[in-house]
């Protein structure tokens, strides 16, 4: 059976599995439409549409069975749906699944299936506004960017798209997560095969299907009163690269300023990097993010700013952005983005090249 299937068969016996003794289940919904206006600068104008309209779907479920007090098993998926993802990186392209299984005891977690690595996970940084993220971000839906490219099976990441560990997206997988000691949970990922369309990796890629080991660490702790986040991350991806991440987050009264590092290394014994084409550059270079906020009521702003580049090749990204969120209730969220994108390629190519500003409106529903 295959894992959506899977997934839909759990969704259907929940109401059945509900009044099992000990289980519990849990669910959201949400529906985010998007209208966004491009000015690009000349001469990129003439290449993309100015007037961009995106809506996403988001559906989460979650059975848990509880033995007792120390003991529960939870099966958790995740299905979400885009109409007009520039860069389609969900499983199926413009829409995707995860499923996985999530075993909770007083020794630690371990969870089976499609997620995130532990790195991944535990990362901290930019603070998000809203729907707005600064890693793996979706402005590249209003506002194209060269460097970051995946329609079908075809990946070309010239530049990291995230300070937090995503190569492998979130290909099967096994996690054991330990206890909070001290404030400090720590945690490891067996990857048995590193492609997942929701990764960097290409699907042509002569390393997609060797494994991978990850390790994570994170840190919460009360300080003076501030609330102080950190996260460390190192992953062996076999014959595609090394990567380390770190990161940290400070909160006081409603303010947050958080900001978080990536950098990979090549593996080129075996395979080097391709240069010709140039679709796994992000094999050798670094991200880094830094970003404030401000929450007070419903209302959150915030500033980001986020650069990648590849050390091997001249591309980079540099994006700034200023983001608003307004909850007007729990069933409805507003919000207002400006950003700007600024995207350097190898060469003079028009094509390979691009700048220029974003403004998106977003009407954000859930139940």
């Amino acid at each position: 059976m295959k894992i959506s299937q899977l997934f839909l068969l759990s969704i259907f016996l929940s109401p059945m599995m509900a009044r099992a003794e000990g289980f519990e289940t849990d669910y959201s919904v949400s529906l985010n439409n998007f209208y966004g206006y491009t000015d690009y600068a000349k001469p990129y104008s003439k290449l993309y549409k100015q007037n961009n309209i995106n809506s996403s779907f988001n559906f989460y479920g979650r059975g848990t069975y509880e033995f007792n007090d120390e003991y529960a098993i939870s099966l958790i998926g995740y299905l979400m749906a885009d109409t007009a993802k520039e860069v389609e990186n969900y499983n199926q392209g413009i829409w995707g699944e995860e499923l996985y299984l999530l075993t909770e005891t007083p020794y630690g977690e371990i969870s089976i299936g499609q997620k995130n690595n532990v790195a991944y996970e535990f990362a901290v940084g930019a603070p998000n506004i809203g729907f707005y993220r600064t890693n793996n971000t979706d402005l590249v839906n209003f506002i194209n960017n060269p460097n970051w490219y995946k329609k079908g099976h075809d990946a070309r990441y010239k530049t990291l798209n995230s300070t937090y560990i995503n190569t492998d997206g979130v290909s099967p997988k096994i996690s054991y997560v330990t206890p909070s000691y001290l404030g400090i949970k720590l945690g490891a990922t067996y990857v048995p095969k590193t492609y997942s369309q929701t990764g960097l990796v290409a699907k042509d890629a002569l390393y997609k299907d060797d494994e991978a080991y990850i390790l994570g660490a994170y840190g919460l702790w009360d300080i003076l009163g501030y609330e102080l986040e950190t996260s460390l991350g190192y992953a062996d991806f076999k014959n595609n690269d090394t990567e380390y991440s770190a990161g940290m987050s400070i909160y006081r009264k409603g303010w947050t300023l958080g900001g978080s590092y990536r950098k990979t290394e090549a593996d080129t014994k075996r395979y080097g990097l391709d240069k010709e084409n140039l679709y796994d550059s992000y094999r050798e270079g670094d991200a880094y993010n830094i970003g404030l906020s401000y929450e007070i009521g419903p209302f959150t702003t915030g500033i980001s700013y986020f650069v990648s580049e590849a050390k091997k090749t001249d591309n980079k990204d540099e994006i700034i952005s200023f983001s608003n969120s307004y909850q007007y209730n729990k069933y409805v969220t507003l919000s207002l983005t400006a950003a700007h994108l600024k995207s350097e390629g190898n060469n003079d190519n028009i094509k390979n090249n691009n700048k220029g500003y974003a403004f998106i409106f977003g009407l954000e529903l859930a139940i």
